[in-house]
């Protein structure tokens, strides 16, 4: 949860990053860091299911210090802010 570079993964692999892009990618068809990010989304996904849960505290537990920077990060990989996945997701279950 804390991990979002590339590097620090290839580190504990003990290989490079290059590396580790390249075979990800190869395997896959996508980089490394693409799986980082949906790895984070997804677990802010699960944590917003909870209610009573802010994105403050969400951000926070996933290692973000400043909420702008996780809200831009969620809405660049999901494609819709933080507040709008929450409410259609509350919507949809009741």
């Amino acid at each position: 949860m804390y991990w979002k570079l590339v590097k620090d993964y290839a580190c504990e692999l003990s290989v490079t990053p290059n590396y580790l892009n390249e075979v990800v990618k190869k395997v896959s068809g996508y980089p490394a860091g693409y799986h980082i990010r949906q790895r984070i989304v997804l677990e802010a996904k699960r944590q917003a299911a909870t209610a009573g849960t802010s994105m403050k505290e969400i951000a926070y537990h996933l290692g973000f210090d400043d909420i702008a920077h996780f809200s831009k990060f969620f809405k660049s990989v999901c494609g819709k802010n933080f507040s709008d996945f929450r409410k259609e997701r509350f919507t949809r279950c009741n």
